[in-house]
């Protein structure tokens, strides 16, 4: 299981959706689930395997029924142990929620290769929201399928904020095995890769001085550098091919961007309850990056043990991230500078 984490902006969705084309490209049938903490993960995964499994009539009801009982075993909240009837070679089997789950992947991932398919990759996004008995189930599933069938044809790749590990690693403790990722922001260079290449596809080419400013404009924010290319493209009047993007167009466009960029840090600042936004005030006076807890709780006039609420809650929230054991940074760029300036209105 394959877990990519970074903050809001940086494209992880995307990521995910991209991976959904290449494993399709490669005849792995797939199924997309985004987590919510008010649904079972585990049964909307199931839900879906009978429609991947393939056209054929009698394999698919048979993978509903395995389905079925599998989902019977989720069914009572905060149980995933319960006992249920999995239907195997017609036969009734004794089977925790965890093996019932295992059960429907190996018959999926069967059927999937009896209809012409490679294997089967389940998409998961916003992973941090899942259930905890879901995560439990799968965790428990996915290590007895390695273990027994370490040659299945079948992945769980997701992808959430930066506590991800923390959130699964907080419902099952093996979990910290699992392949986890962190997303870095863009490099210049790549920023300017993804301004240019689109431009260049239709034969519009950007001013050496409009690139190196929306670069600098972007800090490595992928959300933004989008912001800034469509902008940009905008203020150029949607050039034709032989075009050309200059600072002026850029220049323009970054009103525009920094604007919706506000907008952004406004939504952000009316989630943060009042015990939240002070210590984002006193992350914003210390800079907004590399904060050490201490140096944070030292400007609250506080213990480091009374900010551990507060703070937890805007890490989960995404608002601020862990850079490195006992630091904390903004997650998006700017997000000090406003917190700043809207202080000095």
């Amino acid at each position: 299981m394959r877990v990519d984490h970074a903050v809001r902006g940086i494209g992880k969705t995307s990521l995910l959706r991209e991976g959904e084309r290449v494993m399709r490209a490669a005849r792995i049938r797939t199924v997309w689930v985004t987590a919510n903490p008010d649904e079972s993960l585990a049964r909307a995964i199931l839900a879906k395997l009978p429609a991947a499994a393939g056209a054929e009539p009698s394999r698919a009801k048979a993978i509903a029924e395995l389905v079925e009982s599998a989902t019977l075993s989720l069914g009572v909240p905060g149980i995933v142990t319960a006992e249920v009837g999995v239907k195997r070679r017609n036969a009734t089997v004794p089977a925790s929620a965890a093996e019932a789950f295992k059960a429907s992947v190996i018959a999926t991932t069967q059927a999937i290769k009896d209809d012409g398919g490679t294997g089967l990759a389940i998409f998961v996004d916003e992973i941090q929201s899942a259930d905890r008995e879901s995560l439990r189930v799968i965790a428990y599933a996915w290590q007895e399928l390695a273990s027994e069938r370490p040659g299945t044809p079948a992945g769980i790749f997701a992808a959430g904020l930066p506590n991800s590990a923390e959130a699964i690693a907080s419902a099952v403790t093996f979990a910290e095995r699992f392949d986890y990722r962190a997303l870095p922001t863009l490099e210049d260079k790549d920023v300017a890769l993804a301004l240019v290449t689109p431009a260049q596809e239709a034969d519009v080419q950007w001013a050496p001085t409009a690139l190196r400013l929306g670069v600098g404009s972007a800090r490595g924010f992928p959300y933004k550098v989008q912001l800034i290319g469509h902008e940009a493209w905008t203020a150029a009047g949607w050039p034709d091919r032989g075009g050309i993007i200059d600072e002026a167009h850029v220049r323009t466009g970054l009103t525009a961007a920094e604007e919706q960029m506000r907008e952004l840090f406004r939504a952000r600042w009316g989630a943060a309850t009042r015990a939240e936004r002070e210590v984002l005030r006193a992350i914003a006076r210390l800079g907004g990056h590399d904060v050490k807890r201490e140096d944070l709780a030292g400007a609250l006039g506080t213990s480091t043990r009374a900010i551990s609420g507060p703070r937890a809650r805007l890490l989960q929230k995404g608002i601020i991230e862990a850079t490195r054991f006992g630091y904390v940074s903004f997650s998006v760029p700017g997000f000090a500078e406003y917190i700043l300036e809207t202080e000095a209105e």
